[in-house]
């Protein structure tokens, strides 16, 4: 794993090119701490930052054939080159042991057919100096990233936006309308900055220096399986049963994951509690020890995540780390998230890149040989973890794919038709544009991968001198589901049974059936938006106001207004939308001082992480607890002009709380039952100990909520 920037020549020869291209390596000395090294002829300059993986001593790049004649750098692994090796048809010449070097010799035997045969992740450069021609490769799910700025006159490249910035005349414009009308999953990923291009996965980049022309190509576009509906045959003519497609995943996967354990430095795993990084962490442990690392925040406390993870690697017999998030008490400054925006370098960044920045950094500190994370990145893209989100069933989230497809398509080609006529048309004549719903899912999601997941995971752990590896896309696995039969869709991806299923012999049913919970998005998601307001808020707002500056889009009045009417909501819902603004304001701002020194990390917070877990229900407290002036055997009342109020429906009950006389919270029946309970029971003269006693309650069970109904002014103790 390395980081990778160059620039190649036209028509004038490369002169005094050196202290460029050591100031485009020193954005980006983080991806490769190792070891750094140039490569400069006529036309073409290149640096290269190691972070040395495998064969350690001996496989520093740029490398070169025999002759000479060719030159090539990688950012990422190529897993089967063993394999390559010993099929490559005529003798080579190796120097090294390291898995990139027989990218040389494919070339020299099969030219760019050689990308075919890679299994990987992978951003390759490869100059050809007798063609004249340099080759950018993008592995094909867009794992390993790689961008650049072309002009009439020369091509620069680089492994993040940051490393072409020092070279003089890259601009630096951020792109604004890109970034506020992005859409993740519809979109093509860009760099949101205008005139540097994010080279998408699956494709390669061809610069002929004879031919004066750069050239843009795919290589890889899976087609989905063509059997009807109701056939389930093979290409080969041999049916297939369900337990035979589940089976084959499953071997799949397996090799995915032990393929991914080439490495000669220690390896890790994050371990969220579902059944993907369960399932990469079973199969892993079959072939090494591996610790384990995941986050114990409110929001993963009450999904479950953290406890199920710990449940985990117990059954694995893996050692985890729970690393603390305590939101109430953020370590984190103005700075410390100006560091981790410039790490990911997009508008989207947002507290999940702050939980997995500081996962990877508490990671490298407690395993200091660790320098690779196995990830479950991938899953839900491929075999349906998502589709629980549109429905109860796989045909109701059908429906509701199909519908908001037809809106978008209606919305995009008839919106300025007759609005009598647009509510005309029929679903036979828009479903010729539609297509399969299934077909639409992946197809989004596999977008999304590039311009988010992939993203976010690279940046957070090469920040912190770690690789990133994530067997559910190795490709081979994403080509085998995209070749499933339709007739099997409902039976094999409707809540990733196709994966449950191939981990039934392998993980107990709690672990292999639970369901699929968000990260820290769900009923404590405000506690991490909280979190986050306190950064913003920091310092007298100091980095709203310092987004602000030169901001040609967003009114800074307003923005204030907003940002200091936040906390007027409990569930702090406009922190979202803040985060956003202040990204887009960082980044452009940022972009244009641009220095070459680095952030010194030593500065960064260091958090503390639990290896042993005994009391839930005191973890829960601990990170509930936030005044020490609560005395439990005080009376509880509810504040002049509140109350509970509980309105009965036709189908079921909604309660809510009153304040200064006006319905504030509607309080949720089932997440909320333990503290309807409590407030039920407030009088004015009994205490949260004896309710709490009467109900057979630990103090965590209610104590946050106690926190917030005080701070709203909602209930006071007497």
């Amino acid at each position: 794993m390395c980081g990778i920037a160059g620039v190649l020549q036209r028509q004038i020869k490369l002169a005094g090119i050196q202290p460029t291209l050591r100031a485009m390596g020193q954005q980006i000395l983080h991806r490769g701490p190792d070891d750094q090294q140039f490569y400069i002829d006529d036309s073409l300059g290149l640096v290269f930052n190691r972070l040395s993986i495998v064969d350690v001593e001996g496989g520093n790049q740029p490398l070169t054939n025999e002759d000479g004649s060719l030159m090539l750098a990688v950012n990422g692994e190529i897993y089967n080159h063993a394999e390559l090796r010993a099929n490559l048809r005529e003798s080579h010449m190796f120097k090294s042991a390291s898995d990139c070097e027989v990218i040389l010799h494919l070339y020299e035997e099969m030219g760019l057919d050689f990308i075919h045969h890679l299994n990987g992740m992978y951003a390759i450069v490869l100059w050809d100096t007798k063609r004249q021609q340099l080759i950018i490769v993008r592995d094909r799910l867009g794992i390993k990233p790689i961008y650049y700025h072309a002009t009439a006159e020369r091509l620069i490249f680089g492994s993040e936006i940051k490393s072409l910035f020092p070279y003089p005349d890259c601009p630096r414009d951020f792109d604004w309308q890109r970034a506020i009308r992005h859409d993740l999953s519809e979109d093509k990923p860009s760099s949101f900055f205008r005139g540097i291009e994010y080279l998408p996965a699956g494709h390669l980049l061809i610069a002929d220096l004879r031919a004066q022309r750069i050239a843009v190509e795919s290589y890889w576009n899976p087609s989905f399986g063509e059997q009807c509906e109701g056939n389930d045959s093979d290409q080969n003519g041999s049916e297939q049963s369900d337990q035979d497609l589940i089976d084959g995943y499953g071997a799949l996967l397996a090799d995915a994951v032990k393929l991914r354990l080439m490495a000669d430095v220690e390896i890790g795993i994050f371990l969220s509690g579902g059944i993907d990084s369960v399932s990469v962490a079973a199969l892993a442990a079959k072939y090494q020890h591996l610790h384990t690392f995941s986050v114990l925040s409110q929001s993963t406390l009450q999904n479950g995540d953290a406890r199920s993870a710990y449940e985990a690697a117990k059954c694995l017999q893996l050692p985890n780390h729970q690393l603390y998030y305590p939101w109430q008490d953020t370590l984190f400054s103005p700075q410390h998230w100006k560091q981790v925006l410039w790490s990911c370098e997009t508008p989207f960044c947002n507290p999940e890149h702050l939980y997995k920045f500081y996962l990877h950094r508490y990671a490298r500190q407690a395993r200091p040989d660790l320098k690779v994370i196995l990830l479950g990145q991938g899953s839900d893209e491929f075999n349906g973890g998502y589709t629980t989100l549109y429905g109860k069933d796989w045909a109701s989230a059908l429906r509701y794919l199909t519908y908001a497809h037809k809106q978008k398509h209606i919305q995009s080609n008839y919106a300025e038709c007759n609005p009598t006529y647009r509510s005309l048309l029929s679903n036979e004549f828009l479903a010729l544009a539609d297509g399969q719903p299934w077909h639409r899912y992946v197809s989004r999601y596999r977008t999304s991968l590039q311009a988010y997941n992939l993203w976010h995971e690279d940046r957070t752990a090469m920040a912190n001198h770690i690789e990133s590896r994530v067997p559910f896309l190795d490709h081979r696995l994403v080509e085998y589901t995209l070749s499933i039969p339709p007739a099997k869709y409902k039976r094999l991806f409707w809540n990733k049974r196709i994966l449950r299923e191939a981990m039934q012999s392998t993980l107990p049913e709690s672990l292999y059936n639970r369901e699929k919970v968000p990260f820290f998005i769900g009923d404590d998601l405000r506690y991490t938006r909280r979190m986050m307001y306190s950064i913003f808020c920091a310092n007298d707002f100091a980095l709203v106001r310092e987004s602000l500056e030169q901001n040609p889009v967003f009114d800074a009045d307003a923005i204030l207004r907003l940002t200091t009417n936040i906390p007027n909501d409990p569930e702090y819902t406009h922190v979202d939308e803040l985060t956003s603004i202040i990204n887009m304001g960082l980044l452009a701002k940022m972009a244009r001082e641009i220095t070459p020194a680095q952030p010194n990390h030593d500065s960064w917070p260091l958090l503390q992480a639990h290896t042993e877990v005994d009391d839930w229900e005191q973890m829960a407290l601990q990170l509930a607890v936030r005044r020490n002036d609560i005395d439990l055997d005080a009376s509880l009342c509810f504040t002049p002009g509140s109350y509970l109020v509980k309105i009965d429906n036709v189908h079921d009950a909604t309660n809510y709380l009153v304040a200064k006389h006006s319905v504030e919270y509607q309080l949720d029946s089932e997440p909320m039952a333990d503290w309807i309970n409590v407030l039920r029971r407030i009088d004015g003269r009994r205490s949260l100990r004896d309710i709490l006693a009467e109900l057979s309650l630990p103090e965590a069970a209610v104590r946050k909520q106690l926190e917030e109904a005080m701070d709203y002014k909602v209930i006071q103790l007497l």
